[in-house]
């Protein structure tokens, strides 16, 4: 397609889902960035400057975790998309899912 962008061609919507979870994707060490693709829409129009990223969230006492403080750090960090609070007896920092905008710097303390 040019402008370093390429059509992905699934096969089974399933694989395609597989995909699209398993965000972020590298390639040469070099981040794809991945969107659906809608019919009719132009591939070249679409903005791809957003990722998904688990983020790792320390220094939170055990007793404070919640998907509503997640919300709130996601949103400081870019868009909040999911939280993930199974299994906290093995670790001890939040997991956030977040939308980044790649275009920014990453924030790092609040």
């Amino acid at each position: 397609m040019g402008e370093k962008r390429y059509i992905f061609k699934f096969f089974h919507s399933m694989d395609m889902e597989r995909v699209l979870k398993g965000l972020p994707w590298t390639f040469n060490n070099h981040l794809l960035i991945l969107s659906k693709l809608r019919r009719g829409e132009d591939p070249l129009k679409i903005p791809l400057v957003y990722v998904p990223f688990w983020v790792q969230i320390h220094d939170v006492p055990i007793g404070l975790f919640s998907e509503s403080l997640a919300r709130l750090l996601g949103n400081f960090i870019g868009v909040f998309l999911e939280y993930d609070g199974s299994d906290l007896r093995n670790r001890n920092y939040m997991r956030v899912r977040v939308q980044i905008d790649v275009r920014k710097p990453l924030k790092r303390k609040k």
